[in-house]
């Protein structure tokens, strides 16, 4: 238009100067700006308003306020401007400082000016400033004006002043959809939902029309109140409204479907979501977090970028925490790339998430990094190193990191970060250590909080001192099931069985609820006492509380019933089960290798692996044990290299003691004899006392008194490897060294610890 000759009048310049602000070329916007001067509209309110409002949106404040000061006659839409350019870019100062210039001058503030400056206070700044602004606006006559009282209604909600926000929504004469929308967002926000509630039904009683906002803010609501079936009417009146359902409106019905645990509800919403950007996945991907459905999140993150959608700042952190898990830890380095790139690693939130990441993948020291990164790490960031480095096996370090935590003095410890300390200090040998702490925490005043008191019996059992667990367990003035599972757990941990399941009868009825950790501590109480009439009773309970498809309780289960000997019956509710997991068949292979069922407990295991199940250590002792129960040298032996090598698991003196007797049943003495010199341990003496009871079985007496004198080398005041010596000499009719070592125990003052055993007598 301008090069054919013809010249553009004021309307024209000021909307090609907006086109220049919206595409952020500023030097298009200048070049315009030139050219209003060169016409004569420099000073017009249409041109030097756009003018301004473009210098403004492009970030040149120093070049907005050079053309502001050079306008002779300012308009109050110019005032505006300036105030709301202080207020989205340099801040609340300047923006008011303006505002009194404004005042000074001859112009009037407008509804827009109050608008503006009662926005900047929203739950940010000064409160009573928020309030002067409220007082001005009703000395203007503006406080019924809606696009005020909107304002107004956002900031109090926004600040948590919900009987502010409610008088001046009720002061209104008419309000708009916006209002209502601001006045239900802040009561959703602040937790009153019950009020809300009351607001959505007078809103739709008064013959209002549900906008997308609206939806919106009431599908939210609905999360909040945890009410399915009002979500479900929600849902059903979008549909028949015709609103199409945008990544806004997707966003919260996929939030609230998950809350419900309505998954295929959300995954349907994803679906019929129109738009999908980076808040409909982000949406998508926190939901199948908070399921425990990691998988489904990583296919998500990879549909995001295969449609090319930049993740924002929220996304980010979902995408961290979907990768929070060893074998998932180049992945987790990709994201943290494109953190540095998008958002500061520095950024406290992010920094946290990643210090979350890697300590979850075990890559502590490079959680370290993240953590010397952030300008200011809060109770989170350490807790968050801290728990790392206790899952990771490296208590002393996390011990370490907690008292440079309280050196520094800058942050307190919550009651996470020393339940994480307890943590670690239950798992090194020093027990004053715990007490330290433990005195800490009086000090504190943390000691009556229920989570820090069951971290306490915990780590007191844990560390052998049952008196002291059961003292805490009996001064707590309010036990929650957590402390009440702890209990149990120690005394099962400990061999107090009967304690467990008598804590468990004497208690019942003033639980507040039976969850999964009681039941599998009561049915492993009911496996070492082999008491299976009160194991079918906790399976009863089992199912009268739902608990009976859940995973933990299901792997005791079974457990239960293959220790107390009733194989079948731990095979039947394994087969009537619909999912299983490593527990529930690691139960299972033990309780066929116990039974000597060795061939199909390889079977079972072979199954495992197909249903992709990934093995655990545990269930190597019961695959190896199955090997060594059916004389399966040459099966041992793969299925002992297959566990680092395919599946990475560490192997424990457990396994290898599992390797020795299989060798040892087979006669394998000296290839025994050398895997146990080649075991990575300090102290061998298990495995030595493994192999010496596998050579009692095959009497092999010059072997036997070779690794007896070693044992006794070692241990001289255990009795039980003089006992097993005996017995070699027993089983070759050697009476008089048999009867001779037995009187030397005799006289050496060593007790052997008695055999005991179990019946269940009927009444």
């Amino acid at each position: 238009m301008y090069n054919s000759g013809l010249r553009p009048n004021e309307f024209g310049f000021s909307l090609a100067l907006k086109a220049s602000r919206v595409a952020g070329k500023l030097t298009s916007g200048k070049l315009l700006h030139g050219c209003t001067i060169k016409s004569g509209f420099e000073c017009n309110p249409f041109c030097s308003t756009s003018v301004l409002d473009m210098y403004v949106k492009c970030g040149n404040m120093k070049d907005a306020c050079s053309f502001f000061e050079a306008v002779p006659y300012k308009c109050e839409a110019l005032w505006n401007t300036m105030i709301d350019g202080y207020a989205r870019v340099s801040g609340a100062k300047e923006a008011v400082e303006l505002f009194h210039q404004m005042l000074v001058s001859s112009n009037i503030p407008s509804s827009y000016t109050y608008t503006i400056l009662i926005k900047l206070w929203a739950g940010t700044g000064d409160i009573d400033i928020l309030r002067f602004f409220h007082g001005r606006t009703i000395k203007a006559g503006f406080d019924e004006d809606n696009f005020v009282g909107g304002a107004l209604v956002d900031s109090y909600a926004k600040w948590g002043e919900l009987s502010d926000a409610c008088r001046a929504f009720w002061s209104l004469e008419e309000c708009d959809h916006v209002v209502w929308s601001a006045l239900l967002a802040g009561l959703c926000h602040n937790g009153d939902t019950k009020q809300g509630l009351d607001l959505y039904l007078k809103f739709v009683s008064e013959g209002h029309r549900l906008d997308p906002f609206m939806f919106a803010n009431v599908f939210n609501l609905c999360s909040d109140l945890e009410t399915p079936l009002l979500g479900l009417q929600v849902h059903a009146c979008l549909a028949k409204s015709g609103f199409v359902v945008d990544s806004f409106i997707g966003s919260a019905l996929i939030d609230m479907y998950f809350i419900f645990g309505m998954v295929t509800n959300a995954y349907r919403t994803f679906l019929d979501t129109t738009d999908k950007n980076e808040m409909t996945f982000s949406a998508m991907i926190h939901g199948s977090l908070c399921n425990s459905d990691h998988r489904s999140a990583v296919e998500l993150i990879s549909q995001m970028r295969k449609l090319k959608l930049m993740p924002d700042y929220c996304t980010l952190n979902c995408m961290l925490r979907a990768y929070s898990s060893p074998e998932m830890l180049e992945e987790g380095r990709v994201i943290h790339g494109q953190v540095i790139k998008s958002i500061a690693e520095s950024d406290l939130f992010t920094g946290n998430t990643l210090i979350e990441m890697y300590s979850k993948c075990r890559a502590i020291d490079e959680a370290v990094k993240v953590f010397m990164v952030i300008n200011m790490c809060n109770e989170f960031s350490w807790t968050a190193l801290i728990t790392g480095c206790i899952e990771s096996e490296r208590c002393e370090e996390a011990l370490v990191m907690f008292h440079r935590m309280h050196s520094l003095g800058s942050v307190q410890p919550s009651q996470y970060t020393l339940v994480a300390v307890l943590r670690a200090t239950s798992k090194l040998p020093e027990l004053c250590k715990g007490k330290q702490v433990h005195g800490y925490i009086i000090k504190l005043g943390f000691h009556s909080h229920a989570y820090i008191e069951s971290a306490l019996i915990s780590m007191y059992a844990k560390c052998g001192c049952m008196d002291e667990a059961c003292q805490i367990f009996s001064s707590m003035s309010q036990r929650d099931p957590v402390s009440w599972s702890t209990m149990m757990a120690a005394y099962v941990q400990h061999g107090h069985c009967k304690k467990a399941l008598k804590l468990f009868l004497e208690h019942r009825d003033g639980l507040i609820t039976v969850n999964e950790f009681i039941l599998s501590s009561c049915l492993s109480a009911c496996s070492s006492l082999t008491a299976v009439e009160m194991g079918r009773c906790l399976h009863v309970i089992s199912i009268k509380t739902g608990l009976e498809s859940n995973l933990h309780v299901v792997g005791a289960i079974v457990d239960m019933y293959c220790t107390c000997g009733f194989i079948d019956d731990g095979q039947k509710f394994f087969d009537k089960m619909k999912e299983h997991n490593v527990k529930s068949y690691t139960a299972l292979i033990s309780g066929y290798a116990h039974h000597g069922l060795g061939q199909e407990a390889l079977h079972l295991f072979h199954e495992m692996l197909s249903a992709g199940v990934e093995p655990d250590g545990v269930t190597y002792v019961g695959v190896l044990s199955a090997c060594s129960h059916f004389g399966l040298v040459k099966e041992g032996w793969h299925y002992f290299e297959s566990m680092w090598k395919d599946h990475r698991l560490e192997r424990t003196i457990n396994h290898y003691a599992c390797m020795v007797d299989l060798l040892g049943r087979a006669g394998s003495v000296r290839e025994a004899e050398e895997l146990i010199k080649m075991a990575p341990f300090k102290s061998k003496t298990l495995l030595w006392r493994t192999l010496l009871g596998a050579c009692s079985k095959h009497g092999d007496i010059e072997v036997g008194n070779r690794i007896a004198e070693k044992l006794i080398e070692l241990e001289p005041d255990e009795p039980s490897t003089y006992v097993l010596l005996s017995n070699i000499y027993a089983s070759a009719s050697m009476w008089d060294r048999s009867i001779e070592l037995q009187n030397n125990i005799k006289e050496g003052g060593m007790k052997k610890s008695p055999g005991h055993s179990w019946i269940e007598v009927a009444k």
